[in-house]
């Protein structure tokens, strides 16, 4: 049985490690070895997802922190150059806090919203452990 067509993906991408070696040399009585991969594999799984899906939502933030960074730069740059704002500066400045916060409400929504995600992903696949485990009438 050290063939890994008893225990499909058994190599999980580690060339020369046999995981159906491995799990013969540790089966307990009453214990079903391979009911325990498959969830530790669907946690890592999941893990895996959450970690992708946190660096996409941490990446699409910095993006979207370096785009208002260089509009208002580029804002400021502009009302800078002109001469007629002189008798207006209380009410630029204004706007360009009014814009900041709507900037800070729009990257507080953004990351509000991937951290939904990724409790959304930890919370399924607890939900699916729970429902395995319940399957298995709380045995492992």
């Amino acid at each position: 049985m050290s063939d890994n067509k008893s225990m499909p993906g058994a190599d999980w991408g580690l060339p020369g490690f046999d995981f159906a070696k491995l799990i013969e040399s540790c089966q307990i009585s009453g214990v079903d070895m391979m009911s325990l991969i498959d969830m530790e594999k669907k946690n890592i799984d999941a893990l895996t997802e959450v970690n992708r899906s946190a660096y996409e939502s941490w990446r699409n933030l910095m993006a979207r922190q370096t785009e208002v960074f260089q509009e208002t730069m580029k804002a400021i740059a502009a009302e800078a150059s002109n001469e007629t704002v002189a008798g207006r500066r209380t009410e630029i400045a204004r706007l360009g806090f009014e814009q900041a916060l709507a900037n800070m409400r729009q990257l507080a929504e953004t990351a509000t919203e991937s951290q939904k995600q990724t409790i959304e992903i930890l919370r399924r696949r607890f939900e699916e452990g729970m429902a395995a485990m319940r399957a298995r009438g709380g045995s492992v």
